[in-house]
């Protein structure tokens, strides 16, 4: 696969480098979350050939933590297609067939149809298994970002 027209990747950050999961107090208020670190280090290896940036319509933990490693965070209130076609590809300059798109619920499946090559975890919800021109073979939190890696240094040696 020729990758080689990719120049943006936008992922969710919530069921690919967390679990899905957080733990949220009686208030209402997210409280922590797990994130996969060394997803960090490979996205810092993914950025050096390869804009990046998470899209997410939760806002409270994971805006501050991008903020602090300097990640592109964008926050979508309601429709993440909307977010992503005004924000994302203008900011960009790129068409959806520049774009590869990394989901993994519902919140994401407009997304996934809108752009020409999305993927998953392996535990994603079955709609978005279905969209995905490649569902990734490890669960969310799991190493996502550091399968994303091999995958583009991968592909990137074979289109050399």
């Amino acid at each position: 696969m020729n990758l080689s027209k990719i120049k943006l990747i936008v992922s969710e950050i919530d069921g690919v480098v967390t679990e899905h999961t957080s733990v949220i107090g009686e208030a209402g208020i997210t409280m922590f979350k797990h994130y996969q670190m060394k997803d960090f280090e490979a996205l810092n290896r993914i950025r050096k050939n390869i804009n990046f940036a998470f899209l997410s319509s939760d806002a409270s933990i994971s805006m501050s933590l991008c903020r602090s490693k300097n990640i592109p965070f964008y926050h979508a209130k309601g429709n993440k297609r909307r977010v992503l076609v005004n924000e994302l590809l203008k900011r960009y300059s790129v068409s959806p067939e520049q774009v590869i798109y990394i989901g993994s619920s519902y919140s994401d499946l407009d997304c996934m149809k809108f752009i020409p090559f999305s993927m998953c975890p392996e535990d994603a919800i079955y709609e978005a298994k279905e969209l995905a021109q490649v569902v990734i073979p490890h669960y969310s939190g799991t190493g996502i970002l550091c399968w994303l890696n091999k995958f583009l240094n991968d592909n990137r040696s074979m289109n050399a």
